[in-house]
């Protein structure tokens, strides 16, 4: 068995496991690790997870924990460059492509930018890479987002009061579906009252989903 920890990126919901190499490591604290995608960095999600050690799929090692001082920088970095989004907006104008911007973030090194954006569909977004990464002078990467992703990184508040679900625990995004919504109000509700701040159904409309069945199973 080997304790890992649990990173959440940017990008997505899902959250992959890393080695807990050592007690510095938070929940909320943020890790460099190597993926698929290079350097890239994360947020711990949950911490001291034991798992099986599997040879064929090894879990990766955390490169390092960022410390107070490397935060600082990456928030600098990003304030200094305040042109990067008036240059991604511009681009993506005059290639005429349907993405919406959503975020920037620069890497520690100051070498290596990533824009993030959300779009209806899938978007070859080849010639606006090389594009950008001759205007700005950097390694440039893109990120398609949904919009849950979108929301999941502002600091929204449901009609319940609480935090936004996606925000604040869960894992992994589920499809709801108007019978979901149609459960649990008998379609007396508008769309309006049951979109959360993405403007997707809520993923709570999935809770009580659950609790139905466990009764009729219960029953």
């Amino acid at each position: 068995m080997i304790k890992v920890i649990g990173v959440q990126f940017r990008s997505g919901v899902r959250i992959y496991d890393f080695k807990q190499s050592s007690e510095d490591m938070r929940i909320g604290g943020l890790v460099l690790v190597e993926t698929t995608q290079g350097e890239e960095i994360g947020t711990i999600k949950y911490i001291n997870k034991e798992l099986k050690s599997a040879s064929g799929n090894p879990v990766k090692d955390v490169m390092r924990v960022l410390s107070d001082k490397d935060i600082a920088r990456l928030k600098r970095l990003k304030l200094e460059n305040p042109e990067y989004e008036t240059i991604f907006k511009k681009k993506v104008s005059d290639y005429g492509l349907g993405m919406k911007f959503v975020d920037f973030e620069v890497s520690l090194d100051g070498e290596k930018v990533t824009f993030y954006f959300t779009a209806e569909k899938r978007v070859d977004f080849r010639d606006l890479v090389r594009e950008l990464s001759r205007r700005i002078r950097k390694t440039v990467l893109l990120r398609q987002m949904g919009q849950r992703d979108e929301a999941r990184g502002l600091d929204g508040f449901g009609p319940c009061g609480e935090e936004i679900c996606c925000k604040r625990f869960l894992k992994e995004m589920e499809n709801i579906s108007m019978d979901m919504v149609r459960e649990q109000f008998s379609g007396n509700k508008s769309a309006s009252k049951v979109s959360g701040v993405c403007g997707k159904l809520m993923c709570c409309m999935a809770y009580e989903k659950d609790n139905k069945n466990k009764k009729k199973v219960e029953g």
